[in-house]
């Protein structure tokens, strides 16, 4: 609980910082530099928005990815880490696992990336597969964005409880999910046999070092996977050139994917549309609703690259401050994107229900619709795998979303 409130307390102002380092200074910056060299518009805006953007998407990775396995570092070369594996062993037993596979699933709820990457620790490839299986079910904060909206619109005084649920609900499914592939591939987990060292201080300097090459892992291989995915959505979202987002690619995608979705209460080709984008990351979908139900957004302001530095370096102090401050506070800093305008509650409120919002939000829950998640299970375990793993999360999702739409309605 601790390793999870510190990577969220001291990564969190960073990834701010981050998101905005782009927002004020790089994507402005090359809209004003493609402006000048006399490029069309429209080229213009690719650049800033799905090159430069699906790199300072990956780059918000990059503080959470490297405190978590920082935290976790420290504890394992600590001699804490082994105290764990050894006091769950007898639990995580019944499902053919050690101990110790019990830290990857708790690192899901910061994110499932690392999560999955912390499933190396495991000796047994079978365990990996079993363990790496689970933690896409486990609710992470980009899903915690839309969940926190859709609950507030539709259900104002249960949203605790919405939420609530749907993070059991998740962990309930992994459960099943490790219980079903135990059957499926009898996972031998041997007797732990493990030698607890002595507690001792790690150097700053190993503990830094390690960290630094997981991050640079990180970005070399899921990284890559996650900025092609993004140049894929604002294509999607911008093609044919001209046409209105009801004309678009992804439009077109989500009305063929109508059929699918209607027998779960999911009937709105805008609605289906915004999971293309999701596959991206969880929180794309509220900003891809914006731009599918026509809500407007304000012009960006003109590029001031002095009053962009300053205001930067105003806020990197602000992030170092809050950064330290929050350790000390028991409340966790959550990762939140800002909500969109009330234009964006009013028509979601007009287009869905409460039994379908219900759906909507199960569906997003158990679909692994997260391009980082699916490269890392890619790159860890085989793209055969994941490419599986990704099929049956959507025939979970679905008939899970359709028992739910049905039992509401």
């Amino acid at each position: 609980a601790l390793v999870f409130k510190l990577a969220f307390d001291l990564s969190a102002p960073w990834i701010e910082w981050i998101e905005l380092f782009f927002d004020e200074l790089v994507t402005p910056a090359v809209y004003a530099l493609l402006n000048a060299l006399g490029a069309p518009p429209a080229l213009g805006r690719f650049f800033a928005e799905a090159v430069v953007g699906g790199a300072g998407f990956v780059l918000t990775f990059l503080p959470l990815v490297y405190t978590i396995y920082l935290l976790i570092t420290f504890l394992e070369l600590s001699g804490y880490l082994p105290r764990v594996a050894f006091t769950m062993d007898r639990f995580t037993h019944k499902l053919g696992l050690q101990g110790k596979s019990v830290i990857p699933l708790v690192m899901a709820l910061g994110c499932n990336v690392p999560a999955v990457l912390a499933t190396r620790t495991l000796e047994s490839f079978t365990e990996r597969l079993v363990v790496a299986s689970m933690i896409p079910f486990i609710s992470c904060p980009a899903r915690l964005v839309v969940f926190t909206f859709f609950a507030s619109v539709f259900f104002p005084d249960r949203v605790h409880l919405v939420v609530g649920g749907l993070y059991l609900l998740g962990f309930t499914a992994a459960l099943l999910t490790g219980l079903l592939l135990k059957k499926k591939l009898r996972p031998v987990s041997p007797p732990v046999v493990i030698e607890l060292p002595p507690y001792r201080l790690p150097p700053l300097r190993l503990l830094l070092r390690v960290a630094g090459a997981h991050a640079k892992e990180f970005v070399k291989k899921a990284g890559t996977v996650i900025l092609a995915a993004s140049v894929v959505v604002w294509l999607l979202l911008h093609l044919p050139p001209g046409a209105p987002p009801s004309e678009s690619l992804a439009a077109r995608t989500g009305k063929l994917l109508l059929p699918v979705f209607k027998p779960v209460g999911i009937d709105d080709w805008r609605a289906t549309a915004s999971l293309v984008p999701g596959f991206l990351a969880r929180e794309v979908v509220l900003s891809s609703m914006g731009v599918l139900y026509g809500v407007e957004r304000p012009e960006p302001d003109e590029f001031k690259p002095l009053e962009s530095l300053k205001k930067l370096g105003r806020e990197f102090l602000e992030a170092a401050k809050r950064s330290v401050l929050a350790v000390f506070s028991p409340k966790v800093h959550a990762l939140t994107a800002e909500e969109l305008e009330g234009g964006l509650r009013e028509v979601i409120k007009n287009s869905f229900t409460p039994a379908k919002a219900l759906s909507f939000m199960v569906f997003l829950l158990i679909f692994t619709s997260c391009a980082g998640t699916y490269a890392v299970m890619g790159n860890e375990l085989g793209y055969r795998w994941a490419t599986g793993f990704l099929l049956y999360s959507f025939l979970l999702a679905w008939l899970l979303s359709f028992i739910v739409f049905r039992l509401f309605s």
